[in-house]
């Protein structure tokens, strides 16, 4: 096979992984050196699905072609590489971003690409599954002129779209809203998207100390990860600013112990934190499977017969007033799912399955 062929074969062959994942869904596509084959896997509906092998000869220039297109470094094959690339069904227009992790394996480097959402009218605080009493204390807290609101859960929950549909709710032209994200994950017009590098002296502190001399509105900022990033949040909240952040805990009810051990005291919490929120996303169950004919025997065109479509959040959502009551009532995450659970949207399995371990 000549050299052109060559590439030619590896540029089809990527271009079909990249639509068989639009078409699955799939939130993340993975590319896998094994000992004697390379393994592409899709993430949909948040488990891997087994996809497609191909020959362990095409695993370094399949590799490589994703290299190309994320523009990230050939030579380099011993560290770790991040970058973005475009996918599209039009092989000449792709038009959905994605992001790219390249790591070095046993067998050879590894490639995870997620495709980011495509639309952001996707992006609405009544599509993510917020009971009515919830979205309630969110809008009231948007409505704020000034304080913190906080979105936590484990990686892979759903606090990024969270996040986004807040600064999607609050983006009109009388506010400056900005953001600092590791990575910028969607591109929203009407903020100012700073991303996260810290090689290049932009970390959380600095950037937040640069936006608040670019007269924000509001700041949403990727995590509260150490000190002097929540202590500068707190700051920002107490002085007329508008913020929105993630803070790794356990729940809801865990952020005000977590805030403190990062040196943040009582009264500055009660001066300003409106919200807090917990979430998980939980799988949805097909609503064409479940209106099918028992003696209908082809395969479902909505889910391939998996019997989910989609993900939802389960969410527990505190307000203020909430969150320093020494016995507060308020609906759990468990409660939440279980409305959900009631609705037809998920199964008790898979409730218990994604929010059982940590309630």
């Amino acid at each position: 096979m000549s050299v052109a062929q060559d590439d030619s074969l590896i540029i089809r062959t990527w271009y079909e992984i990249a639509a068989h994942a639009l078409d699955a869904r799939a939130s993340d596509i993975h590319i896998e050196a094994g000992a004697q084959a390379t393994l592409i896997r899709f993430r949909v509906d948040g488990l891997l699905r087994v996809h497609s092998h191909y020959p362990i000869e095409l695993h370094e220039r399949l590799i490589a072609r994703v290299k190309v297109l994320a523009r990230l470094d050939l030579a380099e094959k011993r560290l770790p590489q991040d970058g973005r690339l475009c996918i599209g069904h039009n092989f000449s227009k792709p038009d959905r971003d994605c992001r790219v992790s390249i790591l070095p394996t046993l067998h050879g480097e590894k490639g995870v690409i997620r495709i980011l959402p495509s639309c952001t009218e996707d992006l609405d605080l009544k599509e993510i599954g917020l009971l009515p009493d919830q979205l309630q204390i969110f809008q009231e807290g948007l409505s704020q002129p000034n304080g913190l609101i906080i979105v936590t859960g484990p990686t892979g929950s759903g606090k990024t779209r969270t996040l986004y549909s807040c600064l999607r709710h609050l983006n009109q032209s009388h506010r400056n809203l900005c953001s600092i994200e590791d990575p910028i994950e969607i591109r929203l017009a009407g903020v100012n998207q700073v991303a996260y590098h810290p090689r290049a002296g932009l970390d959380f502190p600095t950037i937040i100390r640069a936006l608040l001399r670019q007269d924000p509105d509001v700041i949403m900022i990727g995590e509260i990860r150490d000190a002097a990033t929540a202590n500068l949040a707190i700051q920002a909240a107490q002085t007329g600013h508008l913020i929105l952040s993630t803070l790794h805990s356990r729940n809801a009810c865990g952020a005000v112990p977590r805030l403190r051990h990062l040196g943040i005291d009582r009264e500055s919490l009660e001066s300003c934190l409106l919200i807090v929120s917990s979430q998980r996303l939980v799988r949805m169950t097909c609503h064409q499977c479940l209106n099918r004919n028992a003696s209908e025997k082809a395969q479902c065109l909505n889910c391939g017969d998996s019997g989910y479509f989609g993900r939802i959040g389960v969410h527990e959502v505190l307000s203020q007033s909430k969150l320093f009551d020494p016995s507060p009532s308020f609906t759990t995450m468990r409660a939440a799912g279980l409305a959900h659970v009631q609705a037809g949207l998920i199964t008790q399995a898979d409730l218990e399955s994604e929010v059982g371990a940590w309630h």
